[in-house]
């Protein structure tokens, strides 16, 4: 008799994978003229309050805002100046920076190369490196006699850029990051440094004077390129930023406008003109394509501006008491 055996195979082995999705939501940041300072995060989309920082007693006004590694950076107009590291999750206050004495009124912020870099309102304009993680001071650049009021900062290609407000004619100091010192200065035909912006290889400077003038300056030889002056009337550039291959300017008018720079021509594409109301363009941002205005209003305004057809979006109108907004920032968290 033949036995028959069988080989019975065991059923295949279902693994079932679980995938994460991790959704990174981006804010949009306004610092205020206020006393003590506020911080408001909004909502791009629907441009409304998510929650408020306030700093601590007697840390007065924001008129700098950036953001690294996760979190936002606030400069206070103190004396000595003061830098908070701020959570944007529960928008509490990690730690702060406490600058040497007569470092006075931070005056603007900028990062590079995971450092952050703040100007003062001083004579002569003192710009310092600071550790984000301990917040401590690394290193002190300061400028030739002159330079003074270190208004508008920026960075590009390893360098940091240091605008000042109290020189005419205007001038913008290359600085070594790594050393704190001077490498170049461009001095300008024009007065009174007020903003500062890099796009494709080139610094963009925006004067505090009448008309706004707005120059594009080669990095490498701190020289002049070519210079947009724009129609009577648009005065004070306070503001600039860089989006989609363009330069915006932002003007101290009633109402604030936005000039649409090409920055092969430095001509004027386009102009926003804010709403009644929306007075003086203070700050400049963009996010996710769109760009983001600040202005100095009571109390604070920021418009979200369609870049393309130069149209407003929506507008952010602060709480009451969140006046001027001075800085703006943003940050996907």
């Amino acid at each position: 008799m033949k036995a028959n055996f069988y080989i019975v195979c065991p059923s295949p082995v279902t693994t079932t994978t679980t995938t994460t999705t991790t959704t990174i939501v981006s804010y949009v940041f306004a610092g205020y003229g206020t006393v003590p300072g506020r911080v408001d995060k909004i909502s791009p989309s629907t441009m409304s309050l998510v929650k408020t920082f306030t700093a601590p007693s007697g840390y007065r006004a924001v008129p700098a805002l950036t953001s690294l590694s996760g979190y936002v950076f606030a400069g206070y107009g103190t004396s000595p100046g003061r830098v908070d590291k701020i959570s944007p999750s529960t928008m509490s206050l990690a730690k702060t920076f406490t600058a040497p004495s007569g470092h006075n009124f931070v005056f603007s912020l900028t990062t590079l190369s995971g450092y952050v870099f703040v100007g003062y309102d001083t004579i002569p304009g003192h710009v310092d490196k600071i550790s984000p993680s301990t917040m401590t001071l690394l290193k002190t650049f300061t400028p030739p006699s002159g330079h003074n009021r270190a208004r508008a900062l920026t960075s590009l290609s390893g360098y940091v850029f240091v605008g000042y407000l109290s020189t005419n004619p205007g001038r913008v100091d290359k600085i070594s990051p790594s050393t704190m010192s001077l490498v170049k200065t461009f001095t300008a035909k024009h007065g009174f440094v007020g903003s500062l912006t890099s796009l494709s290889g080139y610094i963009y400077v925006g004067y505090s004077n009448i008309p706004g003038y707005v120059d594009k300056v080669n990095p490498s030889t701190m020289t002049l390129v070519k210079t947009l002056t724009p129609p009577s009337g648009y005065v004070y550039v306070s503001s600039l930023a860089s989006l989609s291959g363009y330069v915006f300017a932002g003007y101290g008018t009633y109402p604030g406008q936005i000039g649409k720079i090409s920055p092969s021509t430095m001509s004027l594409v386009k102009t926003f003109t804010a709403p009644s109301g929306h007075n003086a363009v203070h700050a400049l941002t963009n996010l996710s394509g769109y760009l983001f205005a600040g202005y100095s209003t009571f109390p604070g305004i920021v418009d979200k501006v369609n870049p393309s057809t130069m149209s407003l979006v929506k507008t952010f109108t602060a709480p009451s008491g969140h006046n001027f907004v001075s800085s703006l920032t943003t940050l996907a968290t």
